[in-house]
This record gives C-alpha cells, sequence and structure tokens, in this order.
C-alpha cells in the first residue's frame, strides 16, 4: 500500500501478509488503536491506507483495527471530483498539485485523492485532467481544505455577444451543426461520424439587444470553451416588421437535408389548453412564456446528456382540419459529447433519441407522424414544426416523446405565420478583428438553466489543451469573412473576433415597427474531446465539397495557388501544447503569453 503516512509531498509503502505488516519508511509506533501501537509482526490479510477521521492524517486499517495516524508532520489538501455522467467520483482521472517545487500526480481510484504538502503553506497549482481529456485547474490553494472539482461542460460552440447600447451581453451559441469528427456510433464495425458540410446558420437576435453605436453594430464572437472554429462568411440580416408581429425563425438541428430559410410572422400566438408529463403532471405554467422557468420532467439516466425516456403531451384545443399549423418550441439542450458517444455505441447502452411526435389515430392510439423533431441548437433556440395536415383525428392532442436532455422554456402554435409585411436588409461586415481576450466566468441561475457567461468576468491565463498547429494570425481578417470560400478564420480557445456592421444604410423605422435581428454564419467547429476524429490537432483542413471528415479517398484541401497564398498570408500563428504544459509550472509566465502563440 502506498500513501502519504507524514505528509512529506512523497509517497511512502508498507507491506502485508501472513508475515506482518511491514511499514518501510516510517515508526509503526506513529499508529494506534485503543492505546495499541501497530506492530512490524501483526499478520494482515488486508490493509487500507486512509485518512479515516478526517483529521487530515493518513491511517491505517488492518483486518478490522484501525490504527490512528498520531504523529503527522506536514500540511496538506485534499482533492475530490464531482463528474457530469456516468463516472460521478471521477475514477480514472488524474489529478496533479504544484506546491513551489513540489509535484504530484494520482490516478484517480477512491472518491478523494490525498496530498501532503510538507512545511508549505498550499498548492499553487490543482489540475484535474478528465477521463474524456478535459484539463481544470485551480490556483492559489490554502492548507487544510478539500477541495471539490465539478466537471465542467468543455464543448458547446462558440458564444456570441452583442452591443445592447451599454454593454456586450451573450445572445447565444453559434456553429452548433457542422461538428467536425464528432463520432455518433458504430456501422460495420468502423465508426460513424457526423456529416461534414458546412451549414447555413441562421440564429434570431432580438432587437432589444443589439444597438448601433457610432453608427455600427457591434457582435462579438468568442471562443471559449475546448474547440477551434473555422469560420468563412458571416452577415447581419435587419428584419424591420410590424410591432404587431413577431418573427421567428426555425433554429433546430437535424441531418440533411436541411429546411429552406423562412422568417415566420406570426401576428397571434396561440397557446396550449393544457400540457401534461407522461405522469400526468401539470407543466402548463412552465411554457407559457420565456420566462426561464423550465419543464424539467425527466430523470437523468447514466451518461450526461441522456435521460430516462419521457414524454410532454399538449392538447392545442378546438381547431379545423383545414387550419395551417404550426408548432414553436423554445428552450436549450445539455449535450453529450463524442467520448459518450462512442462510450454507448461501443457499450451496447441506450443512446439519444431524438424528439418524435405522435398523434391520436382511428383506433385512439398514439401514433408517430414525425419520428424526427430535430432538437434546440444549444441555448436559447426555437424549433419550428408544421403540423399542417398531420392530425389523423379531429384530436388535437400532440405527444412528444425523447430521452434527450432538453429543457423547453415556451410553446405556442400559431395559424397564420405570415401576419404582416416585412423589410429585411442583408449587412455584410465592414470591419472584422481578430484577437486575444480570454474566458468569461460562467454560472447558472437554477440547476436547470442552461451555463451563462458573464462577458465582463474575464481569466486571461490558459485553459484548455489547445488543438495544435497554425491558426489565423491576429488583426484584420475582413477578407476571410465575406464569402464561403474555404478561406476562414481560425480560432483557438480565448480568441475573440469583433465583427462590426454599417447601420447608417439602413432606412429609419416607420412609426408602430420594430426591428429584429438574424445573424447568418457559414462554417465548422472542431472540438479537442479524446475521441473526436483529429481532434488534438487544427489539421486536415476542412473544405466546402468534402464527403467525410476524416477524408474521403483521394480527398484534401485545395492546393491550388489561391488557397496556398490564403494559408501562407493568414495562419502563420503556430500553438503548441508547450504554454499549456508549462502553466502548471509557471502560471504567471503563460498569463503574459497566452495561448502559447509565436508567429505574427
Amino acid at each position: 500500500v502506498a500513501a502519504d503516512l507524514d505528509n512529506d509531498g512523497d509517497l511512502d509503502l508498507l507491506t502485508y501478509g501472513a508475515g506482518g505488516v511491514y511499514p518501510l519508511s516510517w515508526s509503526g509506533e506513529a499508529f494506534s488503536a485503543s492505546g495499541s501501537p501497530l506492530r512490524r509482526g501483526l499478520p494482515a490479510t488486508f490493509v487500507l491506507a486512509e485518512d479515516m477521521d478526517g483529521d487530515g492524517a493518513v491511517d491505517v486499517w488492518a483486518d478490522g483495527s484501525l490504527f490512528r495516524n498520531r504523529t503527522y508532520v506536514g500540511n496538506w489538501v485534499k482533492v475530490s471530483l464531482k463528474g457530469l455522467s456516468s463516472n460521478p467520483d471521477g475514477i480514472g482521472a488524474k489529478v496533479e498539485v504544484k506546491a513551489g517545487a513540489l509535484y504530484q500526480m494520482r490516478v484517480m481510484s477512491d472518491p478523494i485523492a490525498h496530498f501532503g504538502l510538507g512545511n508549505r503553506a498550499g498548492a499553487d497549482v490543482v489540475r484535474v485532467v478528465w477521463t474524456n481529456g478535459v484539463h481544470q485547474n485551480q490556483y492559489n490553494l490554502q492548507k487544510y481544505q478539500t477541495i471539490v472539482e465539478n466537471q465542467i461542460l468543455k464543448g458547446s460552440c462558440p458564444w456570441l455577444y452583442t452591443w445592447n447600447g451599454r454593454e456586450y451581453e451573450f445572445v447565444t451559441d453559434v456553429l452548433w451543426a457542422s461538428a467536425l469528427g464528432m463520432p455518433l456510433g458504430i456501422m460495420g464495425g468502423e465508426p460513424l461520424y457526423a456529416f461534414p458540410n458546412s451549414t447555413d446558420e441562421y440564429l434570431s437576435i432580438p432587437g432589444e439587444k443589439l444597438q448601433a453605436d457610432n453608427g455600427r453594430y457591434s457582435l462579438q464572437f468568442a471562443t471559449e470553451l475546448w474547440e477551434t472554429p473555422y469560420l468563412d462568411q458571416v452577415r447581419l440580416l435587419v428584419v424591420d416588421h410590424p410591432d404587431s408581429v413577431a418573427v421567428f425563425i426555425d433554429e433546430k438541428f437535424t441531418s440533411p437535408p436541411f429546411p429552406p430559410f423562412r422568417i415566420y410572422a406570426v401576428a397571434e400566438k396561440r397557446r396550449p389548453i393544457s400540457a401534461l408529463d407522461g405522469q400526468g403532471k401539470d407543466v402548463l405554467q412552465e411554457i407559457l412564456a420565456r420566462d426561464g422557468e423550465y419543464v424539467r420532467n425527466f430523470t437523468p439516466a447514466r451518461y450526461q446528456g441522456i435521460t430516462v425516456s419521457h414524454d410532454l403531451i399538449l392538447d392545442l384545443g378546438k381547431l379545423s382540419p383545414s387550419d395551417s399549423i404550426f408548432l414553436f418550441l423554445h428552450g436549450w439542450v445539455f449535450p453529450t459529447d463524442a467520448s459518450i458517444n462512442v462510450n454507448t455505441a461501443q457499450s451496447g447502452a441506450v443512446r439519444s433519441i431524438p424528439p418524435s411526435l405522435e398523434v391520436i389515430d382511428e383506433n385512439g392510439d398514439w401514433s408517430t407522424v414525425i419520428g424526427n423533431l430535430g432538437f434546440p441548437k444549444g441555448r436559447h433556440k426555437t424549433l419550428v414544426v408544421d403540423l399542417s395536415h398531420k392530425f389523423l383525428v379531429a384530436d388535437y392532442r400532440i405527444r412528444i416523446r425523447t430521452n434527450m436532455q432538453i429543457y423547453w422554456d415556451h410553446i405556442f402554435y400559431a395559424t397564420d405565420v405570415a401576419g404582416g409585411p416585412l423589410r429585411i436588409a442583408r449587412l455584410a461586415p465592414v470591419a472584422a478583428d481578430l484577437h486575444y481576450r480570454g474566458f468569461s466566468q460562467v454560472s447558472r441561475e437554477t440547476p436547470y438553466s442552461p451555463y451563462a457567461p458573464d462577458y465582463h468576468a474575464t481569466a486571461t491565463a490558459p485553459k484548455w489543451r489547445d488543438l495544435i498547429g497554425m491558426y489565423t494570425r491576429y488583426g484584420d481578417v475582413l477578407p476571410l469573412v465575406m464569402e464561403s470560400d474555404s478561406k476562414y478564420v481560425i480560432m483557438n480557445a480565448g480568441d475573440e473576433l469583433t465583427l462590426e456592421f454599417d447601420a447608417t444604410r439602413l432606412p429609419g423605422l416607420s412609426s408602430e415597427w420594430s426591428r429584429d435581428f438574424i445573424f447568418y454564419n457559414d462554417g465548422w467547429l472542431k472540438d479537442g474531446d479524446f475521441n473526436t476524429a483529429h481532434g488534438k490537432t487544427v489539421q486536415p483542413l476542412p473544405f466546402h465539397g468534402m464527403t467525410s471528415y476524416p477524408y474521403g479517398p483521394g480527398e484534401a484541401y485545395p492546393r491550388d495557388r489561391e488557397h496556398l497564398s490564403y494559408l501562407q498570408t493568414y495562419n502563420t500563428r503556430e500553438v503548441s501544447y508547450e504554454a499549456f504544459t508549462r502553466l502548471l509550472f509557471n502560471q504567471a509566465d503563460d498569463e503574459q503569453r497566452p495561448g502559447g502563440e509565436s508567429g505574427h
């Protein structure tokens, strides 16, 4: 058994068996049970070395007798892990502790890891490397405490902030539908990956969240999680409409073929007359408004993002078979990740089942009419479902069934989605500046709310083990976001892209009219999960027209003069593991050189 019995930062060793317990680097007199010391000659078939009484000293349990440590000398810290999914104690995770010149590492095999510090007053850094590769750091920890490290959500796409006239505020996450190398399962014994094509993604921005400043609309596209975006084109759609209507777009995640882009203008929002979960509980109040009161009628299962199958039953009330019926569902999804997808595929465990929609048939039974509704692309997203001619009888109840961890906030329907004239302007950016910013502090209002970043509470030290390779150099990158041409901005964790659009070109608002916005982007995203294909490197680069990622036979990034010039001109910033590795030993230096970058 190995344990730090005197808290000096070095592991001590004892052996045991029929011949007795043999402490090799300390005196058995230091341990006693009811006044009797632990003796070298005491036979033992089972010995455990842990802090049994919580006083910070490692005790010894030998064949039913507890021998308490009475003479430990050093200081200490303990680390307890709280995982997100099927491994709540973080078994197999690596914990590193740095205190001055002292470095220690443990692989978690128990719920708590004990670290002696000798005469040091605390630990400079505690780093946890979770089993899916996520790194988390805590700094400047005092002695005599147990640190509980909660596993954080490592990926959910870049974050979009907008200038609201006073400050930048978080709006939504971006590039959700183009996850490069994301394993979905196994087919024919080979990994099955997500579709490789970039997507035309449209995201809603309420008018009050984006206000012009000095004649320009300003947005921040920030990469703060463990991922690398390849952003190819952006636009800002300005939608002017009568005050009497509200405008919506479909923001669901679905597989190709993607539905065409459409703006829905709703003059009358109609609410269901009842909403029940699968156990008959009334959840109508939770869906009446966008207020952060979420339907949470499910039980978490073994894996993050997967729950016990759950239902939501809505009664839409009295309708006519000739009515056009459009259902609007607003909410957010807590996702699985690449490692969980591989785990469920290899183990045969239940995988994520997207929401399906059922209606009552001629026999009074539930019958599936839409096998896959899609689901929210991350946070604060709206799904639009055309229910016209989907009802089999004059019973306008619907049942939505899934095992995904989806939190619905607001649900309504409309029979008219062309409620008024719209005036739409499409703006190209007039400025795009890439620079380093760092990482926002995140928090949750409730256990059922999505994690929300605070733009104005920022840390600048490296946070993730970067994907290594050549990134876009800092500075003006406007030419790269003007067209979808496989010449894109490659961003590292901590990078921010400031986008500006000219508001002076727009006409003034008419009386009794309002203005909302839609952010368009085209590109890809690759996260750093150990089970993501090529998840440790920026290469291979994606390109429009590729048939798969990893590449299909004979495929490669274009090597014509135009694309080679792009690579040589813009992608000159090299990122390695150096800064992140060195951070454990010299934090101050890396705070001055974020991201481990070289080049210009």
